[in-house]
C-alpha cells in the first residue's frame, strides 16, 4: 500500500496543474499571442524560487530544524511569496496592460516549478 501510495505521491500536483491551466484557458488566446511575455516572466520568476528555496533551506539549517520541518519552512515559504512578487509586478507596472496577463502566467509557472522542488526535496531525504 505504501508503495502505491509512494508512486502516486505526484499525482495531486500533476491534477492541480491541469485544473488551474484549465481555469484560465479564457486567457489563452491572449497568451498565445504574447508567447514571447511567458518567456521574459520565466526567468524571474524561476530565480525567485530559487533564491527563496535556498533562503529558507539555510534559515531551516541554521535554526536546527529537523529535515521535514526544513522542508515544509521551504515549500510554505515559496507558496506564500509569490503572490507578493506577483503584487509588487503589478505595484510597480501599474499601467502595464500585460499586468493581467502576468498574473495568470505565474500560477501557470508556480505550480511545475513547486511540483519540481518538492520531488528534489523528496530525492534528497531518500540520499
Amino acid at each position: 500500500q505504501e508503495a502505491i501510495l509512494e508512486k502516486l505521491s505526484p499525482l495531486p500536483i500533476f491534477l492541480l496543474s491541469l485544473a488551474i491551466m484549465a481555469m484560465f484557458a479564457a486567457q489563452g488566446q491572449l497568451l498565445l499571442q504574447n508567447l514571447k511575455l511567458l518567456w521574459i516572466i520565466f526567468l524571474p520568476i524561476l530565480l525567485f524560487f530559487i533564491v527563496n528555496l535556498f533562503i529558507s533551506q539555510k534559515a531551516g539549517k541554521l535554526l536546527k530544524f529537523s529535515y521535514s520541518d526544513c522542508v515544509s519552512l521551504s515549500l510554505t515559504t515559496l507558496a506564500r511569496n509569490s503572490p507578493i512578487a506577483l503584487a509588487i509586478a503589478m505595484t510597480a507596472f501599474p499601467d502595464e496592460p500585460f499586468i493581467a496577463l502576468i498574473l495568470v502566467i505565474g500560477p501557470l509557472i508556480e505550480l511545475p516549478i513547486l511540483a519540481g522542488i518538492s520531488q528534489v526535496l523528496l530525492w534528497t531525504s531518500a540520499r
